[in-house]
């Protein structure tokens, strides 16, 4: 389950069977394995889930949380152009050990380590705000 809040006129809770429906046509990614050597299987653009919630016109950034205390901040062209979130292994949820049931995966940023496990909520913002992920990162999540 993933909640999309913030700046957005249509927050919504978004189960897996809703998420793995977006998967389809430009909003679906095969082999996410091409983006991160670590995650194999299927996963949607961000992008679609943040077109569900209606972003305001002010939101220029957002925050994905994990199930604890990781999160990472995109700016909202970053989140919905590049983004991805691997959520199918073999038509099923993606495995826990792999970062199930949803991964963030950022295939522009050079900072290897922006993924986010365990995806459960997504806040848009109009603001950057700190993150968890390890340094460096990259500049462009910060414009």
């Amino acid at each position: 389950m993933i909640t999309i809040s913030g700046l957005c006129a249509a927050p919504r809770t978004i189960e897996w069977p809703e998420l793995d429906a977006l998967c389809v046509g430009a909003a679906g990614v095969d082999e996410t394995e091409k983006l991160s050597f670590k995650v194999r299987g299927e996963g949607v653009r961000l992008g679609a889930l943040i077109a569900l919630a209606e972003p305001e016109a002010r939101a220029t950034h957002v925050m994905i949380f994990d199930d604890d205390k990781y999160r990472a901040c995109l700016t909202l062209s970053e989140a919905a152009g590049a983004a991805v979130l691997a959520h199918r292994l073999d038509g099923a949820p993606l495995p826990d050990a792999m970062g199930g049931p949803a991964r963030l995966l950022v295939p522009t940023s050079a900072n290897a380590c922006l993924s986010v496990k365990r995806v459960t909520r997504i806040e848009l913002l109009d603001h950057a705000e700190p993150d968890t992920v390890p340094r460096p990162t990259y500049d462009v999540r910060k414009s």
